[in-house]
């Protein structure tokens, strides 16, 4: 709590204020061998899985992230009941710290980012390009899904060409078939991204509640469950890992979003449930947690200069987070540095959700 009230209070002096929560870490305890067996990951962490979460966290690459909690604990906290021992300070190799200088080099991997012609979707799919990744671009307009191919492939070092798929997130068959094109164009997968929603407003009252509730639950969590379903027996064969996007509003519930805000936190419990279930298989699953965003989204109403001077001032950093601030957090995430991390969500807010309260006053 100390963490989250000095965010509120620092952010407008441009500090950031983080905690990070370690598991059992290098055990040498009586018992210690009871403790793989209960972590997920099925491994003791080590002090350097913690300093590479820090470093994170004091890295630009996370400077839209204030008041988070970053759990670096093998999904060990979501497995109730496992064995918790005191750690010791042992030390490794230096060339294991050497590696964090290398950590974001994705060359040889394949990510799969969904909704990646827009928004969020789009800068991810970018950064994993720039950073030497084969890529997977996926839409529903094969025109916009050719144009967004063309600027990833000359972003990338190697000009690697991506793999396009145009697709509908609401059937069954093309989200079985992503997957397939994908393993069977590059040979493997190694990351999945699912950036793909929709968020209208619908509140109790409304007449098509149910009808827009089915529309979301559809796209952001049936098709996350599929396309996952899918992708895991590649997953398993590349100790992989699985990254979905969800909101603050699945933490901080706002009307009238009954069904987006219901179908986000589902999203959130669905990847720690998905991390117990997938650690042993060396599959981690993660969550990122986006506040406001400033994209371009063809469904999207532009808030007027007003709205957005409030915005911004309600928001502990005092600015508006952009999508590169949270592609930044699926790199770390999908990265060698996180290779401890799963279960987790990483909140990419500016600090916002512990500043509801002014969420809610009138302006």
């Amino acid at each position: 709590m100390l963490t989250r009230v000095l965010a509120l209070e620092l952010g407008p002096k441009g500090i950031r204020v983080n905690t990070l929560n370690p598991g059992a870490t290098d055990v040498t305890k009586s018992g210690a061998n009871d403790v793989p067996g209960s972590t997920p990951l099925r491994r003791f962490g080590q002090p350097l899985d913690i300093a590479k979460g820090v470093v994170f966290l004091a890295s630009s690459d996370a400077n839209f992230i204030t008041g988070a909690n970053l759990v670096v604990d093998g999904g060990l906290v979501y497995n109730i009941g496992a064995l918790f021992v005191k750690a010791n300070q042992n030390d490794f190799p230096i060339h294991d710290y050497k590696d964090v200088m290398h950590s974001r080099n994705m060359t040889g991997k394949v990510v799969v980012v969904t909704g990646s012609c827009q928004g969020i979707g789009q800068s991810v799919v970018k950064l994993f390009s720039i950073l030497g990744a084969h890529v997977v671009i996926t839409g529903r307009n094969e025109t916009v899904v050719k144009e967004v191919a063309k600027e990833v492939q000359q972003l990338s070092p190697y000009k690697l060409k991506p793999l396009n798929v145009t697709m509908d997130f609401t059937k069954s068959a093309d989200l079985k078939e992503l997957i397939a094109k994908t393993a069977k164009h590059f040979g493997k997968i190694d990351v999945l991204v699912n950036a793909v929603d929709i968020s209208p407003d619908a509140d109790i009252w409304r007449p098509n509640l149910l009808t827009v509730w089915d529309q979301v639950f559809n796209v952001n969590l049936r098709a996350v469950v599929e396309l996952i379903h899918h992708a895991v027996p590649h997953l398993a064969k590349t100790k992989g890992t699985v990254i979905n996007i969800s909101t603050i509003g699945a933490i901080a519930p706002l009307g009238p979003y009954l069904a987006y805000g219901s179908a986000e936190a589902a999203l959130d419990m669905l990847g720690r449930v998905l991390a117990l279930e997938l650690g042993p298989k060396g599959v981690r699953v993660n969550t990122i947690n986006p506040g406001l965003i400033v994209t371009e989204c063809e469904d999207c109403v532009e808030p007027t200069a007003g709205e957005m001077d409030y915005l911004e001032k309600i928001t502990p950093l005092r600015r508006l987070g952009e999508p590169l601030d949270v592609a930044k957090g699926v790199a770390f995430l999908a990265s060698t540095d996180a290779q401890f991390i799963t279960g987790t969500n990483l909140v990419i807010d500016g600090g916002l959700v512990y500043n509801y309260a002014a969420i809610l006053q009138p302006h």
